[in-house]
Parts: C-alpha cells; structure tokens; sequence
C-alpha cells in the first residue's frame, strides 16, 4: 500500500468528513457576527490534508500516481468550493481551475468524471456571477458534453466527489452513485438555463428549464416550493409564444407540486410550542409564494384575453386555437403540444380552471375573467397595501386590465361604460391611499390609467349618443362633459407631477416621461374638441385650449428633433392641427359677429 493511503486511513478521511460536517452542517449553525466561522475551519483542515498528500507526491520516484493526482483534484476542488461560498471569488476561481486542469489527461475516468463535471459547473456559475456569460457558456457546455460522452462512450457507474476521499465501507451504492451523477448533470442544464437567458436566446433558456424541471421530478429530487415558481416562470414564456396549452400545463404543474409543500408544512397538534415563530415564518413564506403563483395564473388570462383581443381584430380570423391557427386534431386536443409534458402529474381539473383556446364571445371571456379575477384576489391576500405597496398596485392594475379587455367582448355599450367605471373606482381608491411624495412613480401611473379610462368612457357615451341618431340630450351632454372635466384634471395631475419646484416643466423632459407626457398634451387637446356646448364662446375657448395644447407638441419636438421618433404619429397630426384649428376659429368668430 502506498504511504499517501495509510496516512489517508489512519487520519487523512477521517479528517476530510469533519471538515465536510463542518461546511455542510455546523455551519449552518453560525452566528451573524461570524457567518463562516466552520467553513474558516473546515478549510483549515483541507489545507493540512492537501499539504501532506503534496508530500507524498513529491516523495514519489514512480512518477505521477493517478490515484493520488485525482485526490488532489478532489481537494482543490472542495477547497474552491470553500472560497467560493465565503465570497473568496478569485481564490476559488484558482483552485477549481487547478482542478479541472489537473484531471485532463483522466478526464474520462470513473473516479474522476462527476468531479471534472462539478468543477466545470461551479466555473460556469462563477463566470455568470462576474456577467461573463459566454464564458460561462463554454464551461457549462463542456460540462454537458463530457457527461454525455462518458454516458456514452464509457457507461457504468462513477464515484461521487466524495468517494475519493472516503474509506470503502462508506463508498455509496451504485444506485446512488448514479443519482448523484444525474444531480450534478440536472445542475449543468439549470445554469445552461439561466446562461441562455442572460444571453436574451429566451427558446434555448425555455429548453434546458423544462428539461431541468422534468429531470428533478423523475428523480424526486426537488423542492416543491423552488419547483413551483420556477415552473410557474416558465409558463411566463409559452405565454409570449403564444402557446397557451404548454403555459396553463406548466401553471397547472406548479399548482400540484405546490400542494405537496402546503401538505408538508401543515402544522401538527403535537408540535412544540417553542417552534410557533418558525412555523408562522414557513406559513407566511407559502402564503408568498402560494400568491406568486396566483399572479402568474392571472398574467395567463389577461394574456389570453388580449391574444384573443388581437385576434378577433385580424380581418377574416374567427375561432381559432390559441397557438394563433386552427391545428387540432380530430380528438379535438391541439397538434403538437403533447410533447412537452409532466406526464406524471395528474391535471385534469387543474387545466379545466380555465381554457387555452382564443375567446370569441362575451361568455368565454367572462369565464376567463373570473377565474383570473379570483387569482389575483388569492394574490392581494398577501400582497397588501401596508407593506407590499409596488406589488399590491400592480394587481390592482392587472385587474383593472380585465376589466378593459373583457369589455371588448361586451356588446352592450352601456354595460360596457360600466365596466370602465369600475376600473375608476379601483384605481381611485388606491390612489387615494398614497403618498405622491413617497410613491410619485405609482401615483403617476395610476392618474395616467384613470385619465385614459375616464376619455374611454367619454367615447362610449358619445357612441351611445350617436346610435341614437339625433343630438345627445342635455342630460347626456351633461355627463359627456363631466367625463371630459375628469378626464382632463387627471392628466394635468400626471403633467403637474413632471413640473420642478418652481412648478415649470423641465426644458429637457427624461426619457421614460417624455413619450406619456406627449401624449398627454395630445389627449388634452383631443378632450377640449369633444365638449358638447351650445354656446359659441365657450366653443371658442375649448378650440383655443385645443390649440395650445397641441403646440406645445409641436413646439418641444421642434425644440428636440431627437424626441420625434417616440411620438411621430402624434406629431404629425398635431402639425396638421396647429394649422387647421386657427382657420375653424377665424370661421366661428366670423358666424359669432354675424
């Protein structure tokens, strides 16, 4: 037996597994004061085993021995573990490196494979933390190609990047063995995953995601809550492909496995009293997540809604499936799309919550509307105003859009008016409960979203009003021009919120304003030609504001040439304004004086 084993069996594995106990239990048992205090000393102890093993290697008139090169790797490796988990980047980037350097010539080995695959992993991740991510690329696909190749070209069972450094009567069993290798490869297509969608190639992150997610449900070696929001986000892409059938099946996914997490966490009579804050803390974390999940539920039937919206809009489309053409099979199930499947889940009433096909009728889209009005009331019960301001507004707005798209399916242009002012009444109520100072971005949103429903809703009357083939009644006049008045002091709210301390807009407005802004004068304008009035003089006047407010448009786009291409249409229609507005004025007073 070669030296470098006794000393291994007498002390040098014994040694390894404490500082392995050290970096994967003690430590989480640090204090905040002192957060890597085990693993401080778990790299002590690999530095002493490292050092001694070197000593026998430089001892050695044999020439390299392989054995002893891969326990080396091994311990580099462990130990560039360490320094990457303390934050030690470059020390950790040094010993993984020399790792994987170490073990080219072996690469292939069975002892050796899982730790050249791991070390390739953790390079890659390193790389993708310091926004590298071509680089990191390269090592995760090296990684992907080496397990494939050795599944290949080699088979049976590797070691463990433990067994190299453990007695044999602790070595795992080949069932195990090949569990982990599988887990080390699940990891590589997991950072291939969030590589790809750094890289903005959405269709390849998609790709190796679901495989990841397939690969941890096969082996149950997943955690449910982790497993949930990741397929969860994953149905946020089928949604921009326009693949309802694959995003409602990854929801519907989320959904069961998350059931296993609240049946995990359900709290048991016996428990001690001691353990009330963690249970309250896991309890508040499902509530988290469980809402997270609902939002993406919701974000799938406004998503349906408005495809159906934008399909029902094309000339010559009717009924069509919601993959944006009509390819079902004679089973009546959509071609193609059974392929991407958890197909050991049970779904069928999960899917059944809501429908993958493209709306077509006010009943269809009334059903869609309620199953995703009833998720976003899941989410809010977290996500309250006191605490969860941003979050909590945004549901707000998201259920102030169902409103908007399901109206489209409405026919009934009345019920239609009153479904716009529901979305008012929701969004006011909201705003009413912030502070402009310290929320002046939500505020602003919230005045620009109810100054745009208020003028919807003018439109609406004023349809209403026409139908009928005669002038509107005053009473409908009336509340036409009060939907205007509303309309205009919201959007002069957003403008006011723009203006400095001296209450003047800024010379140069900043981009993410500049275009919402625009429009707004534009809007104005268009609000001021639309009231309904007998008196001429006031006809005079709201032409006059018309005017203004559609050369103040024209006027900064001149002022800032670079700025036209956000608002070109709005633009060229106000230059037409300016130009037409003051001879219709010319011709009102002329009838006036008359």
């Amino acid at each position: 037996m070669a030296a470098y084993l006794d000393y291994l069996q007498s002390e040098g594995f014994s040694k390894y597994e404490e500082a392995r106990k050290l970096s994967e239990e003690e430590s989480k048992k640090d204090p905040d004061n002192n957060p890597y205090k085990s693993k401080y000393l778990a790299r002590e102890i690999l530095v002493d085993i490292k050092k001694k093993l070197e000593n026998y290697d430089s001892d050695s008139d044999d020439g390299k021995d392989k054995d002893l090169v891969i326990k080396l790797a091994a311990l580099q490796f462990h130990l560039g573990l360490n320094y990457l988990d303390t934050e030690e980047l470059s020390s950790g980037e040094e010993h993984m490196t020399k790792c994987y350097e170490s073990l080219q010539e072996c690469r292939m080995d069975k002892w050796c494979v899982s730790l050249n695959v791991s070390a390739l992993n953790q390079l890659g991740v390193l790389w993708c933390s310091r926004s590298e991510h071509k680089k990191a690329l390269e090592f995760l696909m090296e990684a992907k190609d080496l397990h494939e190749k050795y599944k290949h070209e080699v088979g049976g069972v590797p070691y463990s990047v433990h067994e190299t450094l453990q007695v044999v009567s602790e070595e795992a069993s080949p069932s195990q063995r090949e569990k982990d290798f599988e887990k080390v490869h699940t990891h590589t297509l997991y950072y291939l995953a969030q590589v790809y969608g750094q890289l903005n190639e959405p269709t390849k992150s998609a790709s190796y995601c679901h495989t990841t997610l397939k690969r941890q449900l096969e082996s149950s070696q997943y955690e449910p809550i982790d497993w949930s929001l990741n397929c969860a986000t994953l149905s946020q892409y089928y949604i921009t492909q326009d693949n309802f059938t694959q995003a409602r099946h990854c929801l519907a996914s989320a959904s069961r496995i998350f059931s296993e997490a609240n049946a995990e966490e359900a709290p048991n009579d016996d428990d001690d009293k001691s353990d009330n804050w963690t249970t309250a803390t896991t309890a508040e974390h499902l509530q988290h997540r469980k809402a997270d999940i609902a939002r993406c539920w919701a974000k799938y039937g406004l998503a349906l809604l408005q495809y159906s919206k934008d399909k029902k809009e094309e000339p010559g489309v009717q009924g069509a499936s919601a993959e944006g053409q009509n390819n079902e099979g004679e089973d009546g199930q959509d071609v193609g799309k059974l392929t991407e499947r958890f197909s050991s889940l049970e779904l069928t009433s999960l899917e059944n919550a809501i429908t993958d096909k493209v709306i077509t009728s006010f009943e269809q889209g009334r059903e869609v509307f309620l199953a995703a009005q009833r998720w976003l009331n899941e989410a809010k019960e977290y996500y309250v105003l006191d605490g969860h301001v941003s979050d909590h507004i945004e549901i707000t707005k998201d259920h102030s859009q169902l409103y908007k798209l399901l109206s489209y399916f409405e026919t009934d242009l009345t019920r239609r008016c009153q479904m716009h002012k529901r979305r008012v009444d929701m969004l006011q109520a909201e705003l009413t409960e912030l502070n402009p100072q310290h929320f002046l971005l939500v505020c602003r949103q919230l005045q620009y979203e109810i100054a745009e429903t208020y003028s919807e809703m003018m439109d609406l009357k004023m349809q209403i009003a026409d139908n009928t083939g005669a002038d509107p009644t005053p009473h409908a006049a009336k509340k036409i021009n009060q939907l205007i008045k509303q309309s205009l002091s919201y959007y002069q709210l957003f403008l006011d919120s723009l203006k400095d301390q001296n209450k003047k807009m800024p010379e140069k407005l900043e981009n993410d304003v500049l275009r919402p802004a625009m429009v707004a004068y534009f809007c104005m304008a268009r609000l001021h030609s639309k009231v309904i009035t007998l008196d001429l003089q006031m006809g005079l006047s709201c032409m006059s504001q018309s005017l203004e407010l559609y050369g103040k448009v024209v006027d900064y786009c001149t002022k800032h040439p670079e700025s036209i291409q956000r608002v070109e249409a709005e633009y060229e229609l106000c230059k037409e304004m300016v130009d037409l507005l003051p001879v219709r004025m010319d011709r009102l007073r002329s009838n006036m004086v008359q």
